[in-house]
């Protein structure tokens, strides 16, 4: 089967997404949405009573279907799953997530404030550059003889246990949830490496060394295990706005993406919409109307390709 190439993917499921969704998709551009569902502040909205054409108010949640019906009505697709980085240098660009990586020639970020991610796991932050990583093809030549844990979900997971066959001695892959989502090719491959060891059913709680990292604390199907690891490669979506966009756009000094006005990042093809946006004014209106200019700028790169 040929895998899919959309016309462009949009991160996030708020309303500068779904807008934007709603205009690429009636522009008949083969349009993909990843998504956390429930999550965003217009899902948390009580009660939305600013909003045209809802004199009587409506709620965050009810607004926020609304918008993914419209957007679905004009043939936009939806993922759920955790935003875990880019590779966007090429012309069909690669996002890369929990639930598969997926490509397409244009992607708008609308993650909104960047409020999920960040929340580190204890021993993250201070091991960074030491032993935590988030690339194994970045890092995997570093894990010679070394025995290295992988945490997380999804292709790219087993994509990134595959790659370290060729370096790290033992290669334990730690998968967040009862099943691991990946590819048979990928599952059979990594099943029939001497190397590695899948385990299911996976909670990373902490981080543990000294100057390096030493070991892993998790909580594997309910009980507190400990892993003597070297490395810990971290597929959970903890990045922060700096660790996820910093390669790839210019953020202002509290972490949101700078952008010029076409919403355009340092990348071609690489856009911007919403609260995420450096110097964004913060309502649902504004997000709107970014999801629409972003989404006109896709459709005009589109139509001149």
């Amino acid at each position: 089967m040929v895998e899919k190439i959309y016309d462009v993917i949009i991160i996030g499921g708020g309303p500068a997404g779904l807008t934007a969704g709603l205009y690429t998709g009636r522009s008949k551009l083969s349009t993909l949405i990843i998504e956390r569902k429930n999550l965003g502040s217009l899902y948390m909205a009580h009660k939305v009573d600013n909003y045209p054409g809802f004199p009587e108010g409506i709620t965050g949640t009810e607004l926020n279907l609304l918008m993914r019906q419209h957007a679905e009505k004009f043939g936009a697709e939806f993922v759920e799953g955790t935003l875990l980085g880019f590779d966007p240098y090429e012309e069909v660009k690669i996002v890369k997530t929990d639930a598969g990586n997926f490509k397409g020639k244009n992607i708008i970020v609308a993650t909104g404030t960047g409020k999920n991610f960040g929340k580190k796991i204890k021993g993250e932050k201070e091991f960074l550059g030491k032993g935590v990583s988030y690339c194994a093809t970045c890092d995997g030549a570093f894990t010679k003889f070394m025995t290295v844990s992988l945490v997380g979900q999804g292709e790219e997971l087993a994509e990134e246990a595959l790659f370290l066959t060729k370096f790290s001695k033992k290669i334990r892959v730690m998968v967040v949830e009862d099943e691991f989502k990946c590819s048979k090719e990928s599952y059979e491959a990594l099943k029939s490496s001497e190397k590695v060891e899948i385990i299911t059913g996976v909670k990373l709680l902490e981080i543990r060394g000294k100057e390096y990292v030493e070991e892993l604390l998790v909580s594997e199907n309910g009980e507190e295990k400990t892993y003597k690891s070297d490395f810990a490669f971290l597929y959970l979506g903890t990045k922060n706005n700096t660790e996820m966009y910093g390669e790839f756009a210019k953020l202002d000094k509290e972490g949101y993406i700078i952008t010029d006005s076409e919403l355009k990042t340092n990348i071609e093809g690489m856009y911007v919409a919403g609260d995420i946006k450096s110097g964004a004014v913060r309502q649902i209106t504004c997000a709107v109307a970014d999801g629409t200019a972003a989404a006109l700028q896709v459709i005009k790169r589109v139509l001149k390709k």
